[in-house]
Parts: structure tokens; C-alpha cells; sequence
């Protein structure tokens, strides 16, 4: 039998539960720390940008039988852009957890033509195949060890087309031209001109955006 993920608004004791199931190791790809990265202390140091809600941002958890199992952050400090985090429980990584947190945002039809940007450490293939499965491209990185990516969002009807072309097709450069389509194809998408020239890429609480502990 087939477990319903079920998504809602996120609150504070079921983040924390969340957090407290993750590794250090995870914690510590997601928030990119260089030293000691223990549940407790991540989520007091932290909890402002896990929480972010409107009019800022928006946190969502998702839920497998009533457990929180993974968390997606979307944070803007201006209109018209965000960053995009998104923590997964080590038990439940690669079970489709972030794809499913990242449609629910999509389809609510709120962000089309916004430009959303992620960061990544360098080498975190897995949260690099959710990016270019949700339709995000590369773009230039002006920090080591990391990936940047970016997506101008946009109508869900495109947006569809764009994801299940990037899954079926792993080559980057093909994945990269459907997402460059789908914004060609959207009126209001004219492409991000800023993304990647050395911006400070921090969210809200000064956080940078790190998508996905996972391996």
C-alpha cells in the first residue's frame, strides 16, 4: 500500500521533531557549516528561517502517517525572488519527499514568473538531480565548493512539461534548454539577468540556501 504524503503549514514543535531526526552530517550539508552541527543547536540558531512564514516566506512540512518527514523552506526578501531550502529526514531521503514538497509549492500558482535561486555544496548529487528535475538550471558561482542554480517560474501547465522532461532526460544541457523553453514560452518570464554575478545569496535570517542534506 502506497503511503499518502500529506503537506501542510509548518509550526514550531513539529520542525523541531523534524530537525531532530536528521544527522548532523545532514544538518550540516543543509546550512553548509563548517564545524559541529547538532540538532538542538541548529534549530535554536536557526529556527527564524525554518519557520519563515508570510508575508516573507512560506514553510512547509510533510507528513508520512503523521510523522514529519521533510520541510520546505521559500524565503523572499524582495517581490519577485526567493530562495528555495528544502531538509529531508535521513530516513526518508530519496523516497520522493522534496519532488512532492516542491510540486505542492508550484502548484499553487502564486510564483509564476518570480525568479527562485537554490545553493548547494558542490557534489550533492542528489539535491543537484531535484533541481534539474524541478526545472532549475546552473548558473555561475562565485563560491567554492558550492552550485548555484535558478528557475523563473513559470505557469504550472508549462511547468509540468518542463519537470517531466528534465526527469525523463538526465543530460544537463538538455534539461537545461526545456527549463529555457518553458520561460521563453510564459510572457511574463523574461529570464533573471542578476543571477549568479556575486550577490550575497543569504535568505532572510542571513541563512544561506542549501537544498537538501541528502546523499
Amino acid at each position: 500500500m502506497t503511503t499518502v504524503i500529506e503537506i501542510r503549514e509548518a509550526d514550531r514543535d513539529r520542525v523541531g521533531a523534524l530537525v531532530a531526526e536528521c544527522s548532523p552530517d545532514s544538518l550540516r550539508r543543509r546550512f553548509m557549516m563548517g564545524g559541529p552541527a547538532e540538532p538542538a543547536e541548529v534549530f535554536r540558531r536557526y529556527q527564524r528561517f525554518l519557520l519563515a512564514g508570510p508575508p516573507t516566506g512560506v514553510a512547509l512540512l510533510a507528513f508520512r502517517g503523521g510523522t514529519p518527514v521533510g520541510l520546505l523552506n521559500f524565503v523572499s526578501e524582495t517581490p519577485g525572488t526567493a530562495e528555495i531550502g528544502v531538509l529531508v529526514a535521513d530516513a526518508w531521503q530519496r523516497q520522493g519527499i522534496g519532488s512532492a514538497l516542491s510540486r505542492w509549492l508550484w502548484t499553487s500558482g502564486r510564483w509564476a514568473g518570480w525568479t527562485v535561486r537554490a545553493t548547494v555544496q558542490a557534489g550533492n548529487t542528489g539535491a543537484e538531480a531535484l533541481l534539474l528535475g524541478q526545472g532549475f538550471r546552473p548558473v555561475p558561482t562565485y563560491e567554492r565548493g558550492e552550485r548555484d542554480f535558478a528557475l523563473v517560474v513559470p505557469g504550472w501547465a508549462i511547468m509540468t512539461d518542463v519537470m517531466k522532461e528534465a526527469v525523463d532526460d538526465e543530460d544537463a544541457a538538455r534539461a537545461d534548454g526545456a527549463q529555457r523553453r518553458a520561460t521563453g514560452a510564459d510572457p511574463r518570464c523574461r529570464g533573471d539577468r542578476h543571477a549568479g554575478r556575486g550577490r550575497p545569496r543569504r535568505s532572510a535570517a542571513g541563512v544561506p540556501a542549501a537544498l537538501l542534506p541528502g546523499r
